[in-house]
């Protein structure tokens, strides 16, 4: 039998495009990569939902990139056509998403409402609402994911008394690049920046404190100073939640802050987040790893051994309440022994005046 060499060519040219992509939404990881190619590895929930409130129709497809907790495509319409109320959320995700170009392509759409419900969507979703959503479908817990999520888009949309459908799917990255019609697809640049992108700490020793723990993300960070109200590093425990500032310049580390509303796209900086101790150690250095979110956590080195380190605002909050509350239980107690005493007193100096 011949050989086709055209279409072995076309074929291997095939598989290492996908292989690529794979590789991109894996970070590089080989074995997820070959797992997402065989279809085993499935990194994305893929929620499909529409809705009807005051004669204005909606619905939305949205890609949730569960290891990295982000939105990887919103695509949605909003219209006063019936039309959009005919679309079923039970088909597949395919479908469900052809039937929304196809009602954009006729124009019958609201432009403004649309993108206001997209911003409103994509500001929204970041990595907690995104870890709760996932939990629910994970659990594949429908009705908890139906009311969770309408309440969700009441919020942040102001529709009220909304009717709500949603349903929702497993799928991959790879699927979501070779079969969308609407996600943004990834460039030959995308791919050499991934590879580029190092910042991002890894966990390869068995004796971290993180090892076993399911970790996500680990990003270098700082501890940040507060000489009058902060604390002495050398007085930090496991569970002190402390102000922390994101060194890392990599795109996950970036994520991470704008999840954080701290980063300013403008000037590209980032603001300082609270992080709570998981563990410390002390030789030369401090050793201290914190957690900012599920799964998501921040190493720290630091040198110096006498320095304040800011503590989150509620830390302050609560040790002032409790300082207040001891003070008044202190003063109760003053008031009820003074008392005592007084009765006690008075008793005995009676006894005096009656034998006397």
């Amino acid at each position: 039998m011949p050989i086709d060499l055209e279409s072995a060519a076309s074929n291997l040219s095939e598989q290492t495009k996908r292989l690529q992509i794979a590789l991109y939404y894996t970070s590089g990881d080989d074995e997820k990569a070959k797992k997402m190619i065989n279809g085993t590895y499935l990194d994305l929930f893929l929620i499909k939902a529409k809705f009807s409130s005051s004669s204005v129709y909606g619905a939305f497809i949205i890609f949730l990139n569960i290891p990295n907790l982000r939105v990887e495509n919103i695509y949605s319409i909003i219209s006063r056509s019936f039309e959009i109320a005919d679309i079923k959320t039970t088909q597949t995700w395919r479908n469900f998403e052809d039937r929304l170009v196809d009602t954009a392509k006729k124009g019958d759409f609201d432009e403004v409402m649309t993108a206001k419900v997209n911003e409103a969507l994509a500001k929204s979703l970041n990595m907690q609402e995104i870890d709760q959503f996932s939990q629910l479908i994970d659990q594949d817990n429908g009705i908890a994911v139906s009311h969770n999520f309408q309440k969700f888009f009441s919020d942040v949309t102001g529709y009220q008394n909304v009717t709500f459908s949603v349903d929702y799917e497993k799928i991959s990255s790879l699927s979501m690049e070779l079969q969308s019609i609407t996600s943004t697809k990834i460039t030959n640049l995308k791919i050499k920046n991934k590879k580029e992108d190092v910042n991002v700490e890894a966990i390869d020793d068995s004796d971290d404190p993180l090892a076993g723990k399911d970790v996500r993300l680990l990003v270098r960070g700082a501890l940040i100073l507060s000489p009058i109200k902060g604390k002495d590093i050398s007085e930090l425990i496991i569970g002190d939640k402390v102000m922390i500032s994101v060194i890392d310049k990599g795109e996950k580390a970036i994520e991470l802050l704008k999840a954080f509303n701290a980063y300013n796209e403008e000037n590209r900086t980032a603001k300082p987040i609270v992080g709570r101790i998981v563990s410390i150690s002390h030789t030369t250095d401090f050793k201290i790893h914190a957690i900012v979110a599920k799964g998501i956590y921040v190493k720290i080195v630091e040198e110096e051994n006498f320095i304040k380190v800011a503590m989150d605002s509620t830390y302050y909050g609560m040790q002032f309440a409790n300082e207040e509350k001891a003070s008044k239980k202190n003063k109760m107690t003053i008031y009820i022994l003074t008392a005592i005493f007084l009765v006690l007193l008075a008793a005995v100096l009676l006894l005096l005046f009656s034998i006397f």
